[in-house]
């Protein structure tokens, strides 16, 4: 659990706002793969590192803010 927690927290460390609106793979605290499909992010993990256990997780779509200077 506490590694998956790593992982996660690593997040913060990179820049992941690119891969708004898409699956991502995170391997020792790395985005290895992302894709907007699930399929094609996936066959990325199990072809370049097989045996390894990603975390995965599929990132919101990026959230305009609107400002307003009245």
């Amino acid at each position: 659990m506490q590694k998956i927690i790593s992982n996660f927290e690593s997040l913060s460390e990179e820049d992941i706002t690119k891969y708004a609106g898409e699956w991502i793979a995170i391997i020792d605290n790395k985005v290895v793969a992302h894709s907007e499909s699930f399929k094609e992010m996936y066959a990325v993990v199990e072809t370049n590192y097989k045996g390894k256990k990603p975390l995965i997780g599929k990132l919101p779509e990026a959230i305009p803010i609107v400002l307003s200077i009245i």
